[in-house]
């Protein structure tokens, strides 16, 4: 825009800063045109808006920097910048716009200059910033991300057991608080429940049985009939024990209730999270949410449309490419513990979720259009971090891209990317348009991938540029994880909202075990292989049988009434033993039914299979 000091000049922010730089006067300076929304790319931690931001202006971003601007005090004189100053020209640096074509042609390309020139004056916006004048900052065009350096790995990590690397992703800490507030809780109630460690962990077995052999109803594991019975949880624990112990779980102390929405389950995220923490993160990891299956009422369930599971609670999660959680914290409103950046929800979960697990510098993040934002991007710049997403339309603001619904009329493997400073945008045009932005490259190169042609019905060739191919390799973390859980999910149910949360933890914790022992142990079981040999393993350990029998089940008694009065096949045998007692009077006797395996006098026969 024209000054009143230089007649037909135009100046960016960052030139009227240049020529502030020896000013100590604070200045209003105007914006025009407006290329953020809704404060993302403020540094303020406030919930003002963009129109009277305040800040330092070392760290506005470039697409700020880059805007057109001018003083609205007429008083204030602009001092003559030298003639060799690259800052009058258009823009601060070159922003590079290139379309490439996907087929094996000629590739062209085509320079397109900032697009902050290519908005009509009369369309414009404006957005006000105070700020000191001082001269900006200037990128760093050879920036790159610091080198990852992978931490040791904890020596207290030895042992080769299965059961021991479970017990130890489940901590002693979690178990402890478990047997004592499980014991308080019942005391509460009026009851005496006395839970030693021994029968938690043949509780956490026997759960742990139910996700791979299921029954409609819990109590038929402990059934006599062969269909549904288990042998091994009915020489572990009584059944009457079991429902005692389910009935009084705890995880904290009623009496101590606090507003918190998940007040009752914040000892296993905590737990879980600490012991999580203690295993080095990978070089790549991604964020995602996943869900906990959930069907009641409560105020913290949420929907979400094309989920595996739709209703439930939703976790915030930061998992290698293997599928190791290193941290999740549960999605509770305002009450959600996670930093609030002032950069919107998206932006917040992936820092927050990297700060919790104290991620170094280096770690290459990936994460969904949920969360992408160029603010974000920027700020894992700052941060040493590096950055992939897939972004909406509606974060990209004034980027130069041909709208979606004209570029997907291109052919596919078609891609037109643009170069800013520290960021690398992409979009591609493969079953739909895509757009990828990443700060872990500085070139646009591309790869080779292999689609399905309908028409032809062969696999054709199409070229896939290299920062869409590492999300694709990188991203599926979290649900690989989610994957994993819902395999072999604990099958035993209660109406206690909270419960899905507690078994869904026991089924984290052995996934967790499971990647641990296959990555860093080279273990080559499987999953049900793994969690079948932890839960025997427990029953074994720590269970105790029984002293006697329990009474039959009425379906083994029905079953035996069908066979006994249905007059076939029924003859009297002699077994050789005169020390069976007579199932119809109780005296000694020698044979018995060959059908019904009954002991009977030859007198009682009769008697016995007709009243």
């Amino acid at each position: 825009m024209a000054d009143a000091n230089h007649p037909g000049k135009r100046y960016t922010v960052a030139e009227i800063l240049a020529m502030l730089q020896d000013s100590e006067t604070v200045a209003d300076i105007t914006v025009v045109p407006e290329s953020e929304m809704h404060a993302h790319d403020t540094d303020c931690d406030s919930d003002q808006s963009d129109d009277e931001a305040t800040g330092d202006h070392n760290r506005l971003p470039s697409r700020i920097l880059k805007g057109e601007g001018f003083l609205p005090n007429s008083d204030m004189q602009l001092p003559n910048p030298p003639d060799d100053d690259p800052g009058c020209s258009s823009s601060v640096s070159q922003t590079e716009t290139r379309k490439v074509s996907g087929t094996n042609e000629k590739v062209t390309s085509q320079i397109v200059g900032p697009m902050l020139h290519k908005t009509k004056n009369q369309d414009r916006k404006f957005k006000k910033i105070k700020i000191a004048a001082k001269a900006p900052a200037q990128a760093n065009k050879k920036y790159q991300i610091p080198r990852y350096v992978p931490k040791e790995h904890d020596p207290g990590f030895t042992s080769d057991d299965p059961v021991d690397i479970f017990l130890t992703f489940y901590p002693k800490s979690l178990r402890d608080v478990t047997l004592e507030m499980s014991n308080l809780y019942a005391e509460q109630k009026g009851k005496t429940l006395n839970l030693t460690e021994d029968e938690l962990l043949t509780f956490y077995g026997i759960l742990l049985i139910s996700g791979y052999n299921t029954v409609p109803r819990r109590r038929l594991l402990w059934s006599d009939d062969c269909d549904v019975s288990n042998n091994a949880v009915k020489d572990a624990m009584r059944r009457n024990r079991f429902d005692e112990i389910m009935s009084s779980v705890h995880l904290v102390d009623n009496m101590k209730i606090t507003a918190d929405p998940f007040f009752k389950v914040r000892p296993l995220f905590k737990h879980l999270n600490d012991i999580n923490n203690a295993i080095p993160i990978a070089e790549h990891v991604a964020v995602d949410e996943m869900m906990i299956e959930y069907f009641g009422r409560h105020g913290c369930k949420q929907f979400i449309r094309g989920k595996p599971i739709r209703f439930g609670y939703k976790i915030w999660s930061l998992a290698s490419s293997s599928g190791f959680v290193h941290q999740m914290e549960p999605y509770v409103g305002s009450h959600t513990h996670l930093v609030e950046t002032g950069l919107g929800q998206g932006p917040s979960v992936v820092l927050g979720l990297a700060e919790k697990a104290e991620v170094p510098p280096g770690v290459k993040f990936y994460h969904d259009n949920l969360f992408t934002t160029l603010s974000l991007v920027d700020e894992m710049t700052l941060r040493g971090y590096g950055s992939c997403g897939t972004m909406r339309q509606t974060q990209l603001h004034n980027v130069p891209f041909t709208a979606p619904q004209t570029f997907k009329k291109t052919p596919r493997g078609d891609a037109e990317y643009l170069v800013e400073a520290e960021k690398l945008i992409v979009r591609w045009n493969d079953n739909s348009v895509v757009t990828v932005v990443s700060n872990m490259e500085r070139e646009f190169t591309e790869t080779e991938a292999k689609r399905w042609n309908k028409q032809k019905r062969t696999m054709d060739k199409v070229r896939q540029p290299k920062c869409i191919q590492d999300y694709n390799t990188h991203m599926g973390g979290v649900d690989l994880h989610d994957q994993f859980v819902s395999r072999y999910r604990v099958n035993i149910r209660s109406k206690k909202w909270w419960w899905p949360c507690f078994r869904w933890a026991l089924n984290s914790a052995m996934v967790n075990s499971w990647c641990y022992y296959r990555s860093w142990k080279s273990g080559e079981k499987d999953l049900l292989s793994f969690q079948r040999l932890v839960a025997q393993t427990l029953l074994l350990r720590h269970g105790t049988k029984p002293s006697r029998q329990g009474r039959r089940s009425s379906m083994a008694v029905a079953i035996t009434d069908a066979t006994r009065f249905d007059n076939l096949n029924h003859w009297p045998c002699n077994t050789g033993s005169r020390y069976k007692r007579c199932k119809n009077c109780g005296g000694r006797t020698s044979f018995a039914c060959g059908k019904c395996d009954v002991p009977l006098h030859v007198e009682c026969f009769k008697k016995y299979h007709t009243e």
